[in-house]
């Protein structure tokens, strides 16, 4: 068993996940709110993506990865950014495994690495809710799709 290995796995399954979300959802979706407050769904997605440059540039090196708010409705920026960001992060993973400590967070690593799935997870969540609370037609395979990550 090679935990690293399998953490950037992890990883490049939970970006899978959220691309395959995002691959679902209507473009004219992207502006939709819940009860009209909060962020929209493109800037769900947006906030997701930012996060992620927020801590590479934290741990790792100072790279703007960020997407503008202002393309929070494009789902092809939307789509770009995460893939680049995603693979920002697989590679920040990678090298702080091999240091096995984190300039600027604690505990270690591997509990770094959970708190970016669980907050992405979590905005996932806030997605789905949004789409359900406004009546938006989505598969019920994409809800379930969005936990087998063993096909993406």
């Amino acid at each position: 068993m090679d935990i690293k290995a399998d953490i950037i796995y992890s990883w490049n399954q939970n970006n899978k996940v959220t691309l395959y979300l995002l691959d679902n959802i209507e473009e004219d979706w992207l502006s939709t709110k819940l009860n009209n407050k909060g962020r929209s769904i493109g800037e769900q997605f947006v906030h997701i993506n930012n996060i992620r440059s927020f801590w590479i540039s934290k741990v790792r090196e100072k790279i703007d990865l960020k997407i503008d708010k202002k393309y929070a409705n494009s789902k092809q920026q939307l789509i770009e950014g995460l893939q680049k960001s995603s693979q920002q992060m697989s590679d920040t993973l990678n090298e702080i495994f091999e240091q096995e400590s984190i300039k600027g967070y604690k505990p270690h690593p591997t509990a770094f690495f959970a708190q970016m799935i669980a907050h992405e997870s979590h905005h996932r969540g806030q997605i789905m809710t949004i789409i359900a609370r406004n009546d938006l037609k989505i598969s019920k395979s994409v809800n379930f799709g969005l936990w087998s990550w063993n096909n993406k």
